[in-house]
């Protein structure tokens, strides 16, 4: 039966509002709590806290939206431009982070209602008072399944469940298209609609690009738009079928195209593709084997969930999980195939399964991770499974199913609270992988965050396991940073000093070695030694605002003024407005004979910061090198009536008056 005959059925049951309602109030109740969650030193630093482009909507940041692939090896500039957009509006904030991960979640779960309602409305149209229940109970299953927590209560979850809305968004519209008839009114314009989400969604995160390829799966089952008894790539209406698929393969081949360039040209903190040398095709054969059946078998028992599984960061192909893994694949793709004219809808999902998993293989990546948040687009597989038996059994898988929508909504709100803050998730973390290598990475996240906190006595111990695990890996520049850190605290300037050479002797290019050290030497006021520290640092980590602004002070402190002033600017770049480098960017353009500029840019921001003891002193600097020493001492004394410890100021004021 066509989709325009099955929509044309009478429909009746639950009202969509009715539906709609219930999903986002049982969203609400399950996982209302995220929004009490912090951002996590678990990407969240990269993405959003430490990443500078983020910051400010400018030309220049915008381009790097627009233009970068390589910051984390993909290319998602509207995942980068909404966080940019709602640090504009709202500022770093972790509350409306994870209430936005929420909304776009409850509505994401509305969205699966009417994917679901739509495809049972193709497959089974006879049923159709049932089928709006059926779909309820799909979306508040896939809603609510403990495998969804991580996407919404990890802040950089973001990318996934903007992408997934997309996704959504596209799969409708092409169902739209779909029900009219070739050449109808509307029907093309439902078709760019479609095409305009899948790359809205790409371009959040391009996992979802295999959403293409289902549509095709949609067509055979349950939209059954190819000629029975006629090959696939034969016939008038076959034809049409794949002609109109253009448009979206050449995008997903494009945005594919991408992610594969990116990848390979992985660079600073991230590893490049494994060779086959180090990483063999019946290794990666055994690892793509395991996560395809992973994700058949983990939403049944959704149970021992963890941010990470390190199954896969060391294994033997040969082992029986492995093997049994790809024989059940192997099988069950086998049988299904045979079978698919029998049990069409049960080939039709396994098909579906097996391609949007297929990213998420790891065939590139060693170690690879099996993650949660993998399963988020997957999921609706197992909600479309679970609306199928509600249609075919009636109400007592109705019934069933709402009680299992009640027990995995009470596990998700358990799960909720692991993702809180960096040190509960680094904990729960530690415990559970073991006395594993990979140990060794989470024991030094954890001895950072307790160093960030100030609670130096209890980060060592951790740095300390770390390294007595992996002692002589790169990796281990991290905990020697650390240590390096809590020793210059603490004031032990050499013993911090031996750290940080012992993490650029195991990792060179560990930017945060650099600007630490670099930080040393600028307290010890080490100038001359500090600036190349800081040069090497700012090579590293163009992109960081205070690193410039660090090596901008050095610069003037050794008489390379004009540098200086191209460190200032390009602080600015990323962080307009800042008074602090405004400020030292007019000394520098003081010192560096461009006094006018200077002179005009210190009024400006002494105007527009009057309270800032800091503004009036740069203004009192540029002025005295113009040789306007009665406006110099004004805005000297203006300075110390704002801030009467300002050393700096007070000097320079008894300089001028006196003879």
């Amino acid at each position: 039966m066509s989709v325009a005959r099955a929509q044309a059925t009478p429909r009746g049951g639950l009202p969509a509002w009715i539906a709609a309602a219930v999903i986002v109030a049982a969203v609400g109740a399950a996982l209302h709590a995220v929004v009490n969650g912090q951002f996590l030193s678990w990407d969240d630093d990269i993405n959003l806290t430490a990443n500078p482009h983020l910051r400010e909507l400018s030309a220049e940041n915008l381009r790097w939206i627009f233009t970068d692939a390589t910051y984390m090896r993909r290319y998602v500039p509207f995942a980068w431009l909404g966080w940019a957009v709602e640090q504009r509006i709202f500022g770093l904030s972790p509350v409306v982070a994870h209430a936005g991960n929420l909304i776009l979640h409850a509505l994401n779960a509305v969205l699966v209602f009417f994917v679901v309602r739509r495809l049972m409305r193709a497959a089974r149209p006879a049923a159709e008072e049932r089928i709006a229940w059926a779909a309820l109970a799909a979306a508040l299953v896939w809603a609510l399944h403990p495998l969804r927590v991580e996407i919404v209560a990890w802040a950089s979850g973001r990318m996934y469940a903007q992408g997934m809305a997309g996704a959504l968004l596209g799969v409708l519209a092409y169902l739209r298209a779909v029900e009219i008839a070739p050449g109808g009114r509307g029907r093309r314009r439902w078709l760019a609609a479609a095409l305009a989400a899948f790359a809205f969604s790409f371009l959040s995160y391009p996992v979802f690009v295999p959403v293409v390829a289902v549509l095709a799966v949609m067509d055979f089952f349950p939209l059954r738009r190819f000629e029975p008894a006629v090959p696939l790539w034969r016939g008038s209406r076959n034809r049409a079928v794949w002609t109109e698929k253009i448009p979206f393969l050449a995008l997903a081949g494009a945005v594919a195209l991408i992610t594969i360039v990116a990848r390979a040209r992985a660079q600073g903190i991230w590893a490049p593709p494994p060779t086959l040398a180090e990483f063999g095709l019946f290794e990666r054969i055994a690892q793509a084997g395991y996560v395809w059946a992973y994700y058949v078998w983990k939403p049944l028992v959704p149970t021992g969930l963890a941010p990470v599984y390190t199954t896969l960061v060391e294994f033997d192909p040969r082992g029986a999980v492995f093997i049994a893994s790809l024989a059940g694949v192997a099988g069950a793709t086998v049988l299904l195939w045979w079978r698919r004219t029998r049990w069409p809808a049960a080939w039709a999902l396994w098909l579906a399964h097996l391609i949007l998993i297929a990213p998420m293989l790891g065939l590139a990546e060693s170690p690879h991770y099996a993650n949660d948040r993998y399963a988020y687009f997957q999921g609706l597989l197992w909600s479309l499974v679970a609306a199928w038996l509600i249609v075919l059994a009636g109400r007592a898988a109705l019934i069933a199913t709402g009680v299992a929508v009640v027990a995995l909504g009470v596990l998700s709100a358990r799960q909720v609270p692991m993702w809180r803050d960096s040190e509960t998730l680094f904990r729960r973390l530690y415990q559970h992988v073991g006395p594993t290598e990979y140990r060794a990475d989470i024991a030094m996240r954890l001895g950072d965050v307790l160093r960030m906190q100030g609670r130096f006595g209890e980060a060592k111990p951790f740095f300390a396991d770390s390294l007595r695990i992996q002692p002589n890996v790169p990796r281990a520049a991290v905990s020697h940073t650390g240590l390096a850190r809590i020793m210059a605290a603490e004031g032990k300037a050499h013993e911090a000093l031996e750290h940080y050479k012992e993490a650029l002797r195991l990792d060179p290019a560990f930017s945060p070695a650099w600007v630490g050290l670099g930080e040393l030497l600028v307290g010890a006021a080490n100038w001359s030694e500090a600036v190349p520290v800081l040069e090497r640092a700012v090579a590293l980590q163009g992109g960081d605002a205070a690193v410039r602004d660090l090596l901008g002070a050095a610069l003037v402190q050794v008489g390379r003024p004009a540098e200086a002033v191209v460190q200032f600017e390009a602080s600015l770049r990323l962080r307009p407005r800042t008074i602090g480098t405004i400020c030292n960017l007019v000394v520098a353009l003081s010192d560096a004979g461009r006094r006018e500029e200077a002179v005009a840019l210190a009024r400006d921001v002494a105007q527009r910061a009057p309270g800032a003891a800091q503004a009036h002193y740069a203004l009192g600097h540029a002025l005295r090198a113009a040789g306007k020493n009665d406006e110099a001492i004004t805005a000297f004394a203006k300075a110390l009536e704002i801030q009467p410890d300002h050393a700096v100021a007070r000097e320079a004021l008894v300089r001028l008056r006196t003879p």
